[in-house]
């Protein structure tokens, strides 16, 4: 309520339908239905319960379609398989469910990278989900990649880019330096070294998505 320009707050992977309707009557604005690891039919009916649900209150839903991989037992509701998102099912899929965005799979995964292991975006996938889906599509496990990826994928039509792993990271360094001084040992203090960290990140991050300056 404090902030000067527009702000979401949007739930991320959520698992159940009743997990969802409580962070609707928490107050969220936004919320993801995580059913990928379902079957095709599956998906589709939860996605559809939650969308008419949260459309009668004015709440947006996010739908996944393909599985995001994950990196690390630290990675947040990553697959051990890629699976990549099929662009006609993807159609499909919307029309039937009225999700009012996609978060697509197209070669990323939760968390960070090992050193040497670069992921292997499909941008030409990309390029023929957009080309047939209408509604904006989500980019998830983004962190590691790399500016020019992350530009390309934007350019070529992702319109939400899923930052965590890194941002966590960040809070985490950060802290970890603050607490090499012995004097310190107030919560607050290296608390509040960890948000500064993570608020400069974010605005890097805004800038390399092209979001920066929107709300004016």
């Amino acid at each position: 309520h404090k902030a000067t320009v527009p702000v979401c707050i949007h739930l991320d992977h959520g698992a159940t339908f009743e997990q969802v309707m409580l962070a609707i009557q928490s107050g969220f604005t936004s919320v993801m239905i995580d059913g990928s690891s379902l079957s095709f039919e599956d998906n589709i009916a939860v996605c559809k319960k939650v969308a008419e649900a949260a459309h009668a209150v004015n709440v947006s839903v996010e739908g996944e379609l393909g599985t995001i991989g994950s990196t690390d037992a630290q990675a947040e509701a990553g697959a051990n398989t890629i699976i990549y998102t099929d662009p006609d099912a993807a159609v499909k899929f919307v029309e039937a469910t009225g999700v009012d965005t996609l978060a697509i799979a197209i070669g990323t995964s939760h968390g960070i990278y090992p050193k040497g292991m670069k992921p292997e975006l499909k941008l030409d996938l990309l390029k023929v989900i957009k080309s047939k889906v209408s509604i904006p599509l989500v980019l998830h496990g983004a962190s590691g990649l790399s500016d020019e990826d992350v530009m390309d994928c934007v350019k070529r039509g992702i319109c939400k880019v899923n930052f965590a792993t890194e941002l966590r990271a960040a809070y985490s360094k950060a802290v970890r330096e603050t607490l090499e001084d012995e004097k310190v040992f107030d919560p607050k203090a290296y608390g509040k070294a960890g948000i500064a960290a993570v608020k400069e990140l974010v605005m890097a991050r805004m800038k390399v998505c092209g979001c920066d300056g929107k709300a004016e």
